[in-house]
């Protein structure tokens, strides 16, 4: 794979990564507004979702050890952001 095509595979999944982020911090407001069953079950599917896209990731050529950085970054900012807004 040239090496254009790697930072564009990165960059699509930074911004993928940016967007689960976004969504999961608005499911925690709506479970903080709302709660109940139903926000329960979109809160456990975030993990699921994760899991899925780390695969794909891996599938497309990213390395593990890129992954893992991602994804500790991502549950990073996922602390950071909530504290902010609550």
């Amino acid at each position: 794979m040239e090496e254009n095509d790697k930072g564009i595979l990165y960059i699509n999944m930074f911004i993928g990564t940016l967007g689960l982020i976004i969504i999961i911090v608005g499911l925690l407001k709506y479970y903080e507004t709302v709660g109940g069953i139903g926000s329960s079950f979109a809160l456990l599917g975030f993990p699921l979702t994760m899991i899925y896209m780390n695969y794909l990731e891996g599938k497309a050529g990213i390395s593990k050890k890129i992954l893992w950085i991602k994804s500790i970054i991502a549950i990073f900012l996922l602390f950071i952001i909530s504290i902010y807004f609550n």
